[in-house]
């Protein structure tokens, strides 16, 4: 997949429908690349943590977007809920 599909993924694709919603409804990010230029702003990105269950889980969400263009990140040992769009298979973990 090319740089440029990912950065024009919409939201709803990846994301759970609520967080998606509402990160299109209220702050108008309808993309991954949206997404990930908002995050640069520290303004933006509390407003961007306050939709996810918790601030840790939308750092999760950025660095895993970043990471999908090929952006180095060191794994974290966090226990994250997920934050994803499931495909609709159970996941047991």
């Amino acid at each position: 997949m090319s740089r440029t599909m990912i950065l024009e993924m919409p939201l709803n694709e990846v994301m759970r429908p609520e967080i998606a919603m509402s990160l299109q409804h209220v702050l108008r990010l309808y993309t991954v690349g949206n997404f990930l230029t908002a995050w640069r702003n520290p303004d933006t990105q509390r407003s961007i943590e306050q939709v996810f269950d918790s601030p840790e889980q939308a750092r999760h969400a950025a660095v895993t977007c970043a990471a999908w263009l090929g952006v180095s990140v060191p794994p974290a040992m966090l226990n994250v809920p997920a934050w994803w769009r499931h495909d609709g298979k159970t996941v047991h973990g």
